[in-house]
């Protein structure tokens, strides 16, 4: 337990926080609970607490369940996450959580190292309005409106759904670490919120992870992360962000090698709209406008490259030397038309005296 005393204009604001923690590690069954406050005025300058004014509670279980000696399963396992999160009034007012998750987890580890796991997500997420002050919906016009502000007098308050449920199925495999070869990949497919309208979406989320050693020299890492939200009702897409990276490291000696890092970032967000409750067109206030301002389609194509070279001939005394560009296009993936908007140069020079 302890607490923060703030002093502003003469007054001081005492706040406590307090943590409880259990886990019992054992080789069938473990237990992880969790129980933690943090007053809404509890501050500390240094920094380390990243959210106040909430409540947190969790508990998790786990059954592993280990094969038999040279069986085809080498073990099986299962988790039960049971959380929810509090505003720190709420909880004191015996309210239910704001936020409350149920996951099903389970998992199997095959002879030779394979990996295959599934999970249930049950949640719930009550309105954050704090989230959404800047929003507000355009009571005069269209969704296609083509006017780039809003005069006050069509802007209503934004008030999004009270609480929103999700169901999400994951599913995830990783291969064994082959001498030249492995595979990690999970995707997450369900019914989830989309923040940017505070409304039910199909997420499609999903992560490859391809690590290829041709050689004891060269080793090449491919990555490629997905996220897609697209609302129920029409299937259109509010937003889907596509970033494959690539990263190549050859040794060319033992005291030499280099790296190639190359990542694409493509996003697009389609305009918002109030898509669970009016329709209406979204507007969010434009502080260099002064006044409400649409939202339109928005399009991001980053390519970002980087090069490392490193010399070490002994520990403790190394070159590196480095270059990186960033790039952007207006077509997706298609590299024409880049243009470089950014530069950077790296060197870093270490030298160990011996005494």
């Amino acid at each position: 337990m302890g607490g923060s005393a703030t002093r502003t204009t003469g007054a001081t604001a005492w706040a406590p926080f307090w943590t409880a923690s259990l886990n019992r590690a054992g080789r069938s069954f473990g237990l992880n609970a969790v129980f933690r406050g943090l007053h809404q005025d509890f501050r500390v300058s240094s920094g380390y607490v990243s959210r106040v004014g909430i409540v947190y509670a969790a508990l998790s279980p786990t059954y592993t369940h280990p094969g038999a000696p040279g069986s085809f399963l080498e073990s099986w396992s299962a988790n039960v996450l049971l959380d929810g999160t509090w505003d720190y009034r709420r909880f004191f007012d015996r309210d239910a959580p704001n936020d409350q998750r149920l996951h099903l987890n389970t998992g199997v580890t095959l002879r030779g190292g394979w990996q295959l796991g599934a999970s249930l997500l049950i949640e719930s997420f009550k309105y954050p309005a704090e989230l959404y002050g800047d929003y507000g919906l355009n009571d005069c016009g269209t969704v296609g409106a083509t006017a780039d502000t809003v005069p006050a007098l069509c802007v209503i308050p934004f008030t999004g759904t009270d609480r929103l449920h999700n169901l999400d199925v994951v599913v995830n495999v990783a291969t064994p670490r082959f001498q030249n070869f492995s595979l990690d990949a999970n995707l997450i497919v369900g019914r989830d919120e989309n923040f940017y309208e505070w409304a039910p979406a199909t997420i499609v989320i999903g992560t490859v992870d391809v690590t290829w050693r041709p050689s004891e020299r060269l080793r090449v890492n491919l990555l490629y992360n997905h996220q897609q939200y697209i609302r129920p009702g029409d299937g259109s897409t509010v937003n889907v962000r596509r970033v494959p990276r690539l990263k190549a490291e050859y040794q060319l000696a033992r005291a030499i090698f280099v790296r190639f890092v190359g990542q694409y970032d493509a996003e697009r967000t389609d305009a918002l709209r109030d898509d669970s409750r009016t329709g209406q067109s979204i507007v969010v206030w434009d502080a260099a406008l002064g006044s409400y301002a649409y939202t339109r389609p928005a399009t991001r194509n980053a390519f970002r490259v980087d090069w490392l070279f490193s010399y070490r001939p002994t520990p403790g005394t190394v070159i590196f030397a480095g270059y990186g560009s960033g790039l952007e296009e207006d077509d997706a993936f298609r590299f024409r038309g880049l243009r470089r908007v950014t530069d950077g140069f790296f060197l870093k020079l270490s030298y160990l005296f011996r005494v």
